[in-house]
């Protein structure tokens, strides 16, 4: 198995730009693409490198669970899941998702008592080596990808601190996400596609693909599809109060606290056409055609 093939030996200051020619100055690393402010959230020290080796040789537990997924593909709304079918109850855990996420307290995570779901937006082989090594579950979540660009941009646009002088419009953002090399944080279209990849080549290995638009359509069967993954026993009355306890409205409401400003950032519409508001005649037909070009070896589907 070929866990961390790829991974970069460096980083490198760019200046990435948006549809109006916005500047924004990234710390590159391979296609993890970090403005300043966001290095200071992610990164404190600014040592991505040396991050990145922590990271890699971080210990896990063979019964821990990686929730693999790109910002904004249902990160949150899956964990909550996640943390209902591993205990047994559909009961909201005391702690927020910050605490698992590898992103941003990779360093704590391994004091955490097992079995734990370690989040991340990192793309699969920057994993830790001791994940494959002990063929620790992986749960991936893709979303159509036009739903996650406009996710992402407001996200992006209500944090705020993320970036100083942010694009006024969706169609001025859009670039940030198309260009592979002019892209902001991770580029979605290589990151699934490494996922692809991976299990392709190896056929064996637990990892469970979900989509979010399946999850939104039929929550039961999927839900049930992560329990049997996981190797849980899950009946039928406690996956549906998973899915009650699961509602957008609710974990707004739970999760009040994520939020800037007064306006929640991770729990936006949780709908699956909301793009189509957003994008305009020119972005949809600029977004295919990339598309296009991108994907023209895989063999994912996504529902619009």
């Amino acid at each position: 198995m070929n866990d961390n093939a790829g991974v970069p030996k460096s980083t490198e200051w760019g200046v990435i730009r948006d549809g109006v020619g916005r500047e924004f100055r990234v710390l590159k690393f391979g296609n993890l693409h970090l403005t300043e402010p966001a290095l200071k959230v992610f990164v404190p020290d600014g040592d991505v490198l040396a991050r990145m080796e922590r990271v890699r040789n971080m210990s896990v537990n063979d019964d821990d669970v990686i929730l693999l997924t790109f910002p904004k593909s249902g990160t949150h709304w899956i964990w909550e899941m996640l943390n209902m079918l591993i205990s047994g109850k559909a009961e909201y855990v005391s702690w927020t998702p910050e605490r698992d996420f590898l992103d941003l307290e990779g360093d704590n995570l391994e004091q955490v008592l097992s079995p734990k779901i370690i989040i991340t937006h990192y793309s699969i082989k920057y994993l830790p080596n001791n994940v494959f090594k002990k063929r620790v579950k992986i749960v991936h979540v893709s979303r159509n990808p036009k739903s996650v660009a406009v996710s992402f941009y407001h996200h992006l646009k209500a944090t705020g601190s993320y970036i100083n002088h942010f694009p006024e419009t969706f169609s001025e953002f859009l670039p940030l996400f198309l260009d592979e090399e002019n892209h902001m944080h991770q580029y979605w279209f290589s990151y699934v596609q490494e996922v692809e990849t991976f299990c392709r080549k190896n056929p064996d290995y637990p990892v469970l693909n979900m989509k979010y638009e399946d999850v939104k359509r039929n929550q039961h069967k999927e839900i049930k599809r992560l329990a049997q993954f996981l190797e849980i026993e899950a009946s039928d009355s406690l996956v549906e109060e998973i899915i009650s306890k699961c509602e957008i409205s609710k974990l707004k409401t739970v999760r009040g606290d994520a939020s800037a400003g007064g306006k929640p950032f991770m729990y936006r519409k949780g709908v699956v056409s909301d793009w189509k508001n957003w994008f305009t005649v020119a972005d949809n037909e600029a977004f295919d055609k990339v598309y296009e070009e991108k994907m023209a070896g895989s063999n994912l589907t996504f529902e619009y």
